[in-house]
């Protein structure tokens, strides 16, 4: 996985809803909250992290689809 990270300050005298208001639009890009630090009191630091790979070709794993094929069930059509 291939991650992209950056970070944004918040003043804690402005209250939740701008913070809420602000995670949620850089949700909507993609991005997660991972980690918060308070400093010296009156800021809130939260760490972003979204994932860059996700447009990439998964990787097949030939073993992991054998396997994964034994403890299928197979699907049978009857005709009654």
């Amino acid at each position: 996985m291939k991650w992209e990270n950056t970070y944004l300050v918040f003043e804690v005298a402005k209250g939740p809803k701008v913070i809420i208001d602000t995670l949620n639009t850089y949700g909507d890009e993609g991005w997660e909250c991972c980690s918060q630090l308070i400093v010296a009191g009156s800021q809130i630091v939260c760490f972003l992290k979204r994932r860059t790979d996700l447009d990439e070709q998964p990787k097949v794993d030939k073993e992991e689809q054998k396997v994964a094929k034994l403890w299928s069930s197979p699907t049978t059509s009857t005709k009654e």
